[in-house]
């Protein structure tokens, strides 16, 4: 591992953590992940919100396991060849590592001799392509034609018999008829001990289990959820500590409390703190004298989410108008998507939910929207999100649950701008972070 010579080494906000690195739940993720990986044949589901270290824990996990990770990112026009294509185009047979003296079902793939692998290799035990290429053959010439005849009976090979480990990310993007195809030849996967991990937002994992009965048992599903207040709390703790900088509990807490359960913010939050004042790198901590308080930690919060987040300001405006706003008797758009900033926050509400948090904001009550207005604007919620590009709430009306896609965009509104208790002309956000931080002051004066 390379020396750590900036803060942002510390706290890091791109690529894997090393000292703010937090096992949460006392390693369970970690041990279930494990325990997939160990089975084989398994089918792992890594669920969770966005940017709630999905792809930071099953990296610690191969990372210890000197396994590789063979990434398929997926998107709307992702189909399923080309999942098989580019799975294959990424395999470096000159990294990978033999795992054929390691499992004993998969002797007969062997490579006479060194058992090295190789593209020859890989024709030479496929059915498809055993006795097609001569010794002549370039390792090249035989890779091009592997690849144009891509699928899963050509990589299930190269995943029993190396240290490379499928991750399919962001499945839930595929279009339906894909994920039905590509889950039907998962079931493959299986049969041939072979464990692959997906990786997609909690509220889909119903979508993978119902799609094909085969997979019915053989399916590991490890939720991560969003953090809780306690294990990002340990970011600020092993990040600080580490710089043996002093960081008040009282602000640790708050920040954990804030950060909508995103360890992101949290390390970016901390990185905006030492470096608002100066501190880039490492070796400059022990000639400076930082100090925290109540002002720097909510002038940081709004760094970052104006810094780093001003995207979604367009977002914002647009979903707190809706359709027809003139027309509209209510703000019910504006309202419903206010229900997920109220604490406790919560990344999924139910329709009595809404009603009951809606209740509760601080308005008249002859603002409050009638049931039907709230049901009209949740019907409404995908044909108006669709015609505007963006994909930040979802209404299962089966489920009648709507859940908010972008954790990151509920940190986003609380602290757009930085206010005071006294801000005159606020709209509903800014109303809801003028209570936040009349709640900091009264937290703060019990510490």
């Amino acid at each position: 591992m390379a020396p750590l010579v900036n803060i942002s080494d510390i706290f890091r906000t791109v690529g894997q953590p090393t000292v703010t690195y937090v096992q949460r739940n006392s390693g369970l993720f970690e041990g279930l992940l494990n325990r997939a990986l160990d089975e084989r044949g398994q089918l792992c589901l890594v669920t969770g919100p966005s940017k709630t270290g999905k792809t930071t824990l099953y990296r610690e996990v191969l990372s210890k396991r000197e396994e590789i990770p063979l990434v398929i990112a997926c998107d709307k026009k992702t189909s399923t060849e080309l999942v098989w294509r580019q799975a294959l185009e990424a395999v470096d047979f000159e990294r990978a590592v033999s795992q054929a003296s390691k499992n004993t079902t998969n002797k007969s793939l062997e490579v006479e001799g060194s058992g090295q692998l190789g593209w020859k290799w890989l024709a030479g035990v496929s059915a498809k392509f055993k006795g097609a290429f001569g010794k002549q053959a370039t390792e090249e010439e035989v890779k091009e034609k592997i690849i144009a005849a891509a699928g899963p009976d050509l990589l299930i090979p190269v995943l029993q018999n190396s240290n490379y480990v499928l991750i399919i990310e962001d499945f839930h993007y595929l279009m339906d008829e894909e994920k039905t195809l590509l889950f039907q030849q998962w079931k493959r996967f299986i049969d041939n001990e072979v464990t692959v991990i997906v990786l997609g937002t909690t509220h889909r994992a119903i979508d993978i289990a119902s799609s094909n009965k085969d997979l019915v048992g053989r399916i590991t599903q490890i939720d991560v959820g969003n953090w809780s207040a306690p294990d990002l709390k340990r970011i600020c703790v092993q990040g600080f500590g580490h710089l043996k900088i002093f960081f008040p509990d009282s602000l640790a807490t708050i920040l954990s409390l804030e950060a909508a359960g995103l360890p992101i913010i949290v390390q970016r939050v901390c990185l905006e703190l030492l470096s608002s004042q100066g501190i880039a790198a490492i070796a400059q901590v022990s000639a400076a004298t930082p100090t925290f308080d109540h002002h720097s930690l909510r002038l940081s919060l709004h760094n970052v989410a104006r810094q780093r987040y001003s995207q979604l300001e367009n977002y914002y405006n647009i979903l707190i108008k809706g359709p027809r706003e003139k027309s509209r008797k209510y703000k019910t758009y504006e309202l419903v998507l206010a229900c997920f900033t109220l604490d406790p926050i919560s990344f999924r509400l139910s329709k009595a939910n809404i009603h009951e948090r809606i209740r509760k904001l601080k308005i008249e009550t002859s603002e409050i929207p009638p049931p039907p207005s709230v049901n009209s604007t949740l019907g409404a919620l995908r044909k108006y999100q669709e015609r505007r590009g963006i994909e930040l709430l979802e209404w299962r009306p089966k489920e009648d649950i709507l859940y908010i896609l972008e954790p990151v965009f509920l940190f986003y509104v609380r602290w757009r701008k930085l206010l005071g208790v006294q801000s005159q002309n606020l709209d509903i956000f800014e109303k809801l972070l003028a209570s936040i931080t009349a709640n900091w002051n009264a937290y703060l004066r019990t510490r």
